[in-house]
């Protein structure tokens, strides 16, 4: 067992640790729930079969559309390093693309948005395999620093899904203990202990803290990109809710009778309803005093337009546009659609500021960890793929422009990358094409191919 409970030791940075992750649960879980579609009930003072069956109903997830349109436009497509043009094809085919990190990427990607954070661990080589890049659930890992910013500990606490067992790793820059949650035999409070395993403590074989923190900056803060949409949702879904009820109970107009002898239950006395509504039944009473009518439907039209209202008011909080959540959006012009797609655009590039030291941090320490001389470069910068949307016609006659002059305004490499949207792998290829002299100019062919007019 870890003994010591000096500030610093590893039993004060695990205590430290294990407390701030088990505080963190509620929060991201709720949001995880949002955005897996497991939303609280809509209220009601009803508690019928029917009610609850119609709460069940009520829900629409324009949170999780929220995230995903968010995620869908941020893609690494490679790692640049020192001046470059080109993203590095060692790093890119030996780390990322071995560590199968596309997906793993986009899983780090959405859950910072998700839970405000995510992390990225490093695996050191092993023999003839390189460093290897994970991504980690921040519901299972949290990271502290020092007052200056360094990673200073790291935890990462699971349960096996088999035994139930609840493990946990503890890194600090010297050393790596296993460890594992035990109930006391006489009831209280579980305790970490170190795993009855060789090697349950060892030197840490990088020297530093192999995790990374991806933080979604929301309004200057580490924040979820869910958590401003909380209240809009569940607005929206019991607005939902109460239009399924009105459907339900008050778009069909209710007969009324007037002047008619009620009938009663002989045994209760209660009165009992004399004429049953059906479309093969025939009204009659002899009375002259009898009167039939029926009150008018109710009108859902203001509802419908609440709902929507929340809708658009997601959309404001989110910046995703209104066409992602209504269908109903009619006479907008190019011009206005790529106003209303800028402004998810540039939240998307605003996001990534917060994500790109984890990338780049990441890949040095695989660099370093293999001994590569590139991990000393000045500069280890994250590629991403372009964010914006235009038409191909647009953007391979902007590209010709750009790159056609004697004196061009930027490289044909920047070209392919900002408006063609290539990849590195794409490029590579296509340079490898044009070596093998099957084309002399791999934009004038794609201009070509698109049929496009150049630009005014």
């Amino acid at each position: 067992m870890l003994d010591s409970p000096q500030p610093g030791t590893p039993k004060w940075w695990l205590k430290r640790l294990d407390t701030e992750l088990a505080n963190r649960l509620p929060e991201m879980n709720l949001y995880r729930d949002l955005v897996d579609d497991v939303h609280a009930l809509p209220e009601s003072v009803e508690t019928s079969q029917k009610f609850r069956r119609m709460a069940g109903l009520a829900t629409t997830n324009l949170t999780g559309l929220a995230v995903e349109a968010t995620a869908e436009r941020m893609n690494v497509e490679g790692i640049r390093i020192g001046d470059e043009p080109d993203a590095d094809k060692g790093v890119w085919d030996d780390i990322w693309q071995r560590s199968d990190f596309d997906a793993g990427s986009q899983e780090a990607i959405t859950a910072a948005l998700v839970y405000s954070r995510s992390f990225i661990s490093v695996t050191p080589p092993n023999g003839d395999r390189p460093a290897r890049l994970s991504y980690e659930d921040p519901r299972q890992v949290v990271l502290a620093y020092t007052p200056e910013g360094e990673r200073a500990a790291a935890l990462k606490v699971f349960t096996d899904e088999w035994t139930g067992d609840t493990f946990g790793t503890l890194y600090l820059p010297g050393v790596v203990a296993k460890m594992v949650r035990q109930r006391s035999p006489f009831g209280g409070d579980s305790q970490w202990m170190l795993r009855q395993v060789d090697q349950s403590v060892i030197a840490n074989p990088f020297g530093e803290v192999p995790f990374f923190e991806l933080r979604n900056r929301l309004t200057g803060a580490t924040r979820s990109e869910v958590a401003p949409l909380v209240i809009p949702q569940r607005l929206l879904n019991q607005t939902i809710f109460n239009l399924q009820a009105l459907d339900d109970f008050g778009s069909f107009r209710q007969k009324w009778a007037a002047g008619i002898e009620v009938p009663r239950d002989p045994v209760t006395g209660a009165p009992v309803a004399p004429y049953e509504a059906h479309v093969s039944k025939l009204w009659v009473a002899e009375g002259a005093d009898a009167k039939f009518g029926d009150f008018a439907a109710t009108d859902l039209r203001p509802t419908i337009e609440w709902a929507r209202e929340i809708a658009a008011h997601i959309s404001r909080l989110s910046r995703v546009p209104i066409t992602y959540f209504l269908s109903n959006i009619s006479n907008l012009g190019g011009d206005a659609l790529a106003l209303l797609i800028s402004g998810l655009v540039l939240k998307c590039q605003r996001r990534v500021k917060g994500y790109e030291p984890a990338f780049e941090g990441s890949i040095r320490l695989a660099l370093r960890s293999m001994g590569d001389p590139r991990a000393n470069a000045a500069n280890i910068e994250a590629k991403w793929a372009e964010m914006e949307t235009r038409s191909m016609a647009q953007s391979a006659d902007a590209a010709l422009k750009l790159t056609s002059s004697a004196d061009p305004v930027i490289t044909p490499q920047t070209a392919q990358e900002k408006f063609l949207g290539m990849s590195q792998t794409e490029r590579d290829r296509d340079d490898a094409w044009r070596r093998e002299g099957r084309a002399t100019s791999n934009l004038s062919a794609i201009l070509t191919a698109a049929g496009a007019a150049p630009l005014p």
